[in-house]
């Protein structure tokens, strides 16, 4: 292993005579490290633009072809793996999709093997490092390749507030320029003090000690001012990388700019990749009356180079999830979104404040830790100035009772950490109340004397201060206690013990935009109290932060999510943060918590269900009390309400391999057509090709079929109770209670038949994609006319009924105006037996299905909603968009089933005619 300072050997590649010996081996005998070598060498050509084909033409003049056969499937295979890892989960473009460029770190990396040593030695270890080796690899193969002709790519990674973030975007940016990146743009947040503690972080860990192969365009105390006349030289030099970390400021973008716009020509063979951190602050347009804001059209005109790859980050995402997607060079994500996974240790507003029962969910709601402290609303005018301007001045804060018990816990869980570390380190209380400068100062005076008082009276050895002290300590770790997260509990003698030096360290900074004494932290230890506003609510991270007192009011969700500093990893003292806020700011981060639980719930659905950003946008929960962000930034928001209105929920995984699941749905399907023909009111009437139809069934035996049928646990959208919630309060307002059931059958008995209901049914064809794991995922199962399965008439004869193409819309609209609101549920006898008839390699390879068992699939068409729905959302609309291409799994849906159909309706017209 490379000592820390030193870049990591590359690998030899075998030589020409080296790889004609191969020929006389066999495939097993190939040595494992020279087989790697062969495969880094066909990444580095593929990572620059070339094919396979291309690969195999230039490398088949010397490399035996069972060996290359085997290089490229072991390549194919890296690459395979890294688009199927489950964590991240993403929204992503199907275009992304068609690549599969990348296959992960190579022999041969300089960038990312020095980068994970520099991590490993600060401590990030194990299950922690292998998560963001994870992450980030799938978060390059999302982006384009570094030798295409033309880069221009929009993503966003979704973390968490302080859950390293900084962390995950340098091990992205390692590996991007591994694979032939050159220049890395950070924007890093609109302070100073957050620019120059990402550039110094940056520095340490990303770079290092290859200066050699780094060229630095800012520094820790610099910002961009780099001169356009080296830009050329600067760029055109594939053997270096250069670094720029730049605040969200008009004239340094502007700086920037300029200095690629002097680059020319040169940027063509310059990849580049701009990392927007904290990318809902500044980034977006909120300009009005036709007007572009200066920072949105700064970034866009970076990104208007040749080959520039953009990737947003940021923990509240409302704002990027409601830009304009009908904009094409704007910052709507239109590639891929990732959830990134949270860390086990992680402490975020669900495990603080705990959160609601989402709409899937069964149990009790999470009620969170119990380390909130109120705050009583009398106390508040104490800390918050008055809003008017002119009443600030008379205003003279004071110390309340509940401020009094924070700043008594901050030096008890100092005190316990020193004993439980054996020496002091980094410890911090944050006090936000306004966004004013003056209350920070005046309300830091008072805070000071209060300590200075506390002081006194504990070096008196005034037995009250120290009784309440201890009664303190017993009532707070009696409530929490330390073995209740795992840690050893602090006698109160050793707290005791350290509570006069913790004292007499203490400092009260403030840290605003006028203060000259920041918060900084360095080789020495910190212990202060930190009162401030915005230059502490966004990015700055503070650590060792015990204890909060926070009763500043927020109107949007980013705001208030951003604010919450206490967020992150608590090593060693998990059992001592404490936060003191009103009850009204408690139940809003609750809210907040559910809400963010459900952004990251859609996300998975995406994956799961594989839909694009431009398929489906992200529904934003409202709320009565905040708006989701700025007016300016949901400009293009609409309300929406998230139900199964006008929607297709249909199945595409399933435990294939397990008989008796396929058996017990079996059961359930033939149940529901047994009784079904049998109640009173229902008909049966003919229909298309292979097809069985049951008219006017009873909403009760369909809530008595999902109730009985399992739906596959990765089936976000299809739960069966939130269904049969939904259909029963559309009962309530008159709509769903009765169905059509169709089952879809084939017309030709092509892979097979069975018994299903008491009648012959043709099962149909569906493979399955070819991936690991231990389920099915045939990743399509309706196609497009199922809209209006039961519907009379052929296809062409309802084709001629449409206002348009068939698009799903229009035939909803069809349908709903024809038949009102019936439920149709349409129920997929899927063969045992199933074949891959795509032969497709490229984007979704598939494989024969290979079942225990038949299987049946659920469609479930839903008309328009009636009567009022529980919950508004807003969300952008894409009805404007034009959709990507459909994949080649839709387009097999069609064709699988197309015969069939074409055969039913000659038939049919036939006997017309006859």
């Amino acid at each position: 292993m490379e000592q820390e300072g030193q870049e990591p050997a590359r690998r030899r590649l075998p030589t020409p005579a080296a790889l004609m010996n191969w020929g006389f081996q066999l495939i097993e005998d190939v040595p494992e490290d020279e087989l790697l070598d062969l495969v880094a060498q066909i990444s580095r050509n593929v990572y620059g633009g070339g094919t396979i084909q291309a690969v195999r033409r230039q490398l088949g003049r010397w490399v035996p072809a069972h060996i290359l056969d085997r290089a490229v499937l072991t390549f194919e295979t890296q690459t395979g793996r890294v688009r199927e890892l489950r964590d991240p989960r993403s929204l992503v473009d199907n275009e992304r999709l068609t690549g599969r460029w990348y296959a992960g770190p190579q022999p041969g990396d300089l960038f990312w093997p020095a980068l994970q040593q520099r991590l490993a030695k600060s401590g990030l270890r194990g299950e922690p490092l292998d998560s963001i080796n994870a992450s980030s690899t799938k978060i390059v193969s999302l982006l384009p390749r570094p030798g295409d002709v033309e880069i221009s790519a929009r993503g966003l990674v979704l973390g968490h507030v302080q859950s390293g973030k900084t962390t995950n975007f340098m091990s992205v940016v390692a590996k991007m320029c591994d694979v032939g990146y050159r220049l890395v743009i950070v924007l890093s947040g609109i302070t100073d003090n957050l620019r120059s503690q990402t550039q110094q972080r940056l520095e340490k860990m990303l770079v290092g000690d290859a200066h050699g192969r780094w060229h630095l365009l800012t520094g820790s105390w610099s910002d961009f001012d780099a001169n356009p006349r080296n830009a050329a030289n600067l760029l055109g030099n594939p053997e270096h990388r250069l670094l720029a970390v730049v605040k969200k400021n008009p004239y340094r973008l502007r700086r920037l700019a300029e200095f690629l716009d002097a680059a020319g020509s040169v940027l063509r063979d310059c990849p580049i990749v701009l990392i927007d951190d904290e990318a809902d602050q500044a980034s977006i347009d909120v300009g009005s009356r036709g007007r572009q804001s200066r920072i949105n059209w700064l970034i866009r005109r970076i990104l208007n180079k040749p080959k520039v790859a953009y990737l947003a980050y940021t923990a509240t995402p409302f704002a990027n999830l409601l830009i304009d997607p009908s904009v094409p060079d704007d910052l709507y994500p239109r590639d891929f979104v990732v959830d990134l996974p949270c860390p086990d240790d992680y402490f975020g507003a669900e495990t603080i404040f705990g959160r609601d029962l989402l709409a899937h969910e069964d149990g009790k709601p999470d009620q969170g830790l119990d380390v909130i402290r109120e705050v009583p609303d009398g106390e508040v005018p104490e800390v918050q100035p008055p809003r008017s301007r002119d009443s600030v001045d008379s205003w003279h804060p004071g110390v309340p009772s509940s401020l009094a018990a924070a700043l008594r816990w901050f030096v008890l869980a100092t005190a316990a950490r020193r004993h439980r570390e054996g020496t002091p380190t980094d410890s911090t209380m944050l006090i936000h109340t306004s966004m004013r400068a003056v209350a920070h100062q005046r309300l830091a005076v008072s805070v000071a004397d209060h300590l200075e008082r506390l002081a006194e009276d504990l070096r008196a050895d005034d037995r009250v201060a120290w009784d309440q002290l201890r009664q303190d300590w017993r009532n707070e770790t009696e409530r929490l206690p330390a073995a209740a997260m795992g840690l050893a509990p602090v006698p109160w003698e050793e707290v005791a013990g350290n509570i006069m030096p913790v004292l007499d360290h203490i400092g009260v900074v403030i840290d605003n935009y006028q203060s000259g004494d920041r918060l900084v932290y360095g080789d020495a230890p910190v212990t202060a109290v930190a009162i401030g506003g915005n230059t502490l609510a966004r990015g700055l991270t503070l650590e060792g932060l015990v204890c909060s007192y926070f009763v500043r009011a927020a109107s949007a969700y980013d705001t208030l999510l951003q604010m919450g500093r206490w967020f992150g990893y608590r090593p060693g003292y998990q059992d001592l943060p404490r936060i003191w806020m009103t009850n009204e700011l408690a139940s809003w981060f609750i809210d907040l918590a559910t809400v963010e639980a459900e952004i990251r719930q859609q996300i998975r659905r995406y994956e799961d269900e594989h839909l694009t950003p431009h398929q489906l946008a992200v529904k934003i929960r409202k709320h009565p009390s905040l708006a989701v962000t700025s007016a300016a930034k949901m400009r293009a928001g609409i309300t929406v309400r998230n139900s199964y209105s006008c929607q297709v929920a249909q199945t595409i995984k399933f435990h294939h391999r397990d008989g008796n699941w396929l058996k017990h749905n079996i059961t359930a399907a033939d149940r529901l057509l047994r009784s079904a023909a049998v109640t009173p009111g229902v008909t049966e009437v003919t229909a298309r090709a292979g097809r069985r139809l049951l008219r006017s069934v009873p909403a009760d035996l369909v809530l008595k079929f999902l109730n009985d049928y399992e739906f596959h646990e990765r089936s976000p959208n299809l739960r069966s109770q939130a269904l049969r919630d939904y259909i029963r309060k559309q009962n309530a307002h008159g709509a769903l209670r009765n169905w059509n059931v169709v089952v879809v059958g084939q017309e030709r008995d092509r892979v097979g038949h069975m018994d299903l209901g008491g009648c012959r049914v043709n099962l149909i064809n569906r493979s399955r994609l070819r991936t690991p794991d231990t389920y099915a995922d045939i990743k399509s199962l309706v196609s497009t006319w199922d809209r209006v399965a039961d519907l009379p008439g052929t296809v062409a004869e309802i084709r001629a009924r449409l206002d348009g193409e068939p698009t799903d819309d229009r035939l909803r609209v069809l349908r709903d105006g024809e038949l009102g609101p019936v439920g149709l549920l349409c129920l997929y006898p899927i063969s045992r037996d199933s074949v891959d008839e795509s032969h497709t390699r490229g984007k979704y390879p598939r494989v024969d299905l290979r079942a225990e068992q038949h299987i049946i699939g659920v469609g479930l068409f839903f008309p328009e909603a009636w009567g009022p729905e529980e919950q508004d959302y807003v969300s952008v609309d894409l009805s404007g968009i034009a959709p990507p291409a459909e994949g080649v799994d839709v387009i097999d849906v069609e064709a699988l089933d197309a015969e069939d159909e074409r055969a039913g309706e000659e038939n049919a017209a036939g006997r017309a005619d006859g």
